[in-house]
């Protein structure tokens, strides 16, 4: 039972991220930056924009696996995983309600976006920084754990795991555009499907990975 909870858990957690990972510097460029690919600058200066953000999450993420270890010995490798779904999902609403404080403040279209929404925007970038180190490690570490002692090898536990990995991200780039079409456009109703999934990614993993059972996150051989 608690195979088939980590690879839903993991399926849930990448319907959550791979919306933004599609669409992470388009959305700083369409719906904070209020650009048009084709038109004018703004789009561009919200691109870079979204690089520089993804930069600042590269370094929180690099930071988090410092302590990943630590972390996974003291609260239990699933709670932590359960707990970097909620912050991921948090995350995701915040880029929801930034896209329609910036649609209803008025500046698109003519101007740049307020100082305050930029770094809003920015921060939620950088705090993804932490749950995607958890989701690039703590599922490995956890499939690992529990496939070792019915003798399957390591080598299944991955190729089981990545099925439930690259499936989502697949029904994600297929659905996604007609789905965000079929609300007039924009990227928030993708970010809005991540950030339930998320959650639900979040509250399965406190409740249904015992705490007790941690792991230590383990590189791949």
């Amino acid at each position: 039972m608690s195979i088939w909870t980590i690879l839903l858990v993991t399926a849930l957690n990448w319907i959550g991220w791979f919306p933004f990972i599609l669409f992470d510097t388009d959305w700083m460029g369409r719906e904070v930056y209020g650009g048009d690919p084709n038109e004018g600058q703004n789009y561009n200066v919200g691109v870079r924009m979204g690089s520089l953000g993804l930069m600042l999450n590269s370094v929180l993420l690099g930071i988090t696996s410092l302590f990943m270890e630590k972390l996974c010995r003291k609260w239990g490798a699933g709670f932590i995983w359960g707990i970097s779904n909620i912050v991921m999902a948090l995350c995701f609403l915040s880029m929801l309600i930034i896209s329609y404080v910036a649609m209803h403040i008025g500046y698109m279209g003519h101007d740049l976006p307020p100082t305050g929404i930029v770094i809003a925007a920015l921060v939620a970038f950088t705090i993804l920084g932490a749950p995607l180190s958890i989701t690039y490690s703590v599922p490995y570490a956890l499939i690992s754990s529990r496939i070792e002692p019915l003798g399957l090898g390591q080598g299944l536990s991955m190729g089981v795991l990545n099925l439930a990995i690259v499936i989502p991200q697949v029904i994600v780039s297929v659905g996604s555009g007609p789905w965000d079409q079929l609300f007039g456009g924009g990227n928030s109703p993708a970010i809005a499907v991540g950030t339930l999934a998320a959650f639900a990614a979040g509250i399965i993993a406190i409740l249904g990975i015992p705490r007790s059972s941690a792991q230590k996150p383990t590189p791949f051989r």
